[in-house]
């Protein structure tokens, strides 16, 4: 069950794992960084599943390094997708000849911990709802595809904005969003345009970091928006016979222009959950009329890296 990535001709599963949890610790219900042993065993496991889309960044602390060791890159079935400049987050006025040292830099620097010469998907990894001049981005990003050290270009966004301004450039052939049953804003425009524009999409956020888990219990009182509408959603996982991951990841992929949805785990377990979720197909219309009710505008419900510390 693979769908094309957009115009870039990849072929990706639709169901992709995200790796920032064999990274470090991350999620409402971490259990602590695995073990390198364990990673590599999550990443083959994954790979024997039919996952082949394989998502990770230079922000995910060991995981590219632990990709690399996994030896899965050489499957040249296997698409790898990283991203860089992250570090614009801390230095958005970073310009000119600092700025290409410092992409460059995390290029190289991917290429290495993957153990390729050549990576096949770079994103920007533009974590700003304000930074929407890429025009330096895209010169260098350019450049960089000139040189044979990238091959793809995309874009990971946090904000409306920012994703229309991406999708107007016409350069980035992909475009990671996050995508859930309580966060639906990039449905009405961002998704519809991307989609006409053959621009692939990467969903990230399908469980929300564990809201969308039963992790959601350990959610505090300031987002009790978001444990409400959660909970709702699990009130119509049960009413159908199945629980609320698996609502959550026939949501997403309800929606004909996801590409891939990511789901970020350390157990082979749930990717097996989330690929019996995906062979449950798409949800009847009635359910996601209901589900799309349970959206909610406030960024600081839904977006994670306006929560307050969850410990």
């Amino acid at each position: 069950m693979n769908n094309t990535l957009g115009n870039t001709g990849l072929e990706v599963s639709k169901i992709g794992l995200g790796t920032v949890e064999i990274g470090f610790a991350y999620g409402l219900d971490n259990t602590g960084l695995p073990s390198e042993q364990e990673a590599i065993t999550l990443l083959k496991s994954a790979i024997e599943l039919g996952v082949t889309y394989i998502d990770t960044a230079r922000g995910y602390g060991l995981a590219e390094e632990r990709i690399g060791k996994s030896g899965i890159g050489k499957n040249p079935d296997i698409i790898i997708g990283t991203k860089f400049g992250q570090f614009i987050k801390n230095d958005p006025e970073l310009c000119g000849a600092d700025l290409e040292k410092r992409i460059r830099e995390d290029i190289d620097l991917s290429r290495k911990n993957l153990n390729q010469e050549t990576l096949q998907l770079a994103q920007f990894h533009n974590e700003l709802e304000d930074y929407i001049d890429f025009s330096e981005i895209i010169d260098i990003a350019q450049k960089l595809k000139d040189e044979q050290k990238v091959i793809h270009v995309g874009i990971a966004v946090r904000g409306e904005a920012v994703a229309l301004a991406a999708i107007a450039t016409g350069f980035f052939e992909t475009i990671q969003l996050a995508y859930n049953i309580v966060d639906q804003r990039m449905a009405e425009l961002v998704l519809k345009k991307a989609h006409e524009k053959n621009i692939g999409i990467i969903n990230r956020s399908v469980l929300l970091k564990g809201a969308l888990t039963d992790a959601r219990a350990k959610l505090p009182e300031s987002l009790a928006q978001l444990k409400t509408n959660a909970n709702k959603a699990d009130e119509i996982a049960k009413n159908m016979g199945i629980d609320l991951p698996a609502l959550a990841i026939r949501f997403v992929l309800s929606n004909t222009a996801v590409s891939t949805a990511l789901i970020g785990t350390v157990t082979a377990n749930r990717l097996e959950n989330a690929l019996e979720a995906l062979a449950a197909g798409p949800l009847p219309e009635e359910v996601l009329i209901h589900l799309q009710e349970l959206a909610i505008a406030d960024s600081q419900q839904i977006d994670p890296a306006k929560w307050p510390k969850v410990d």
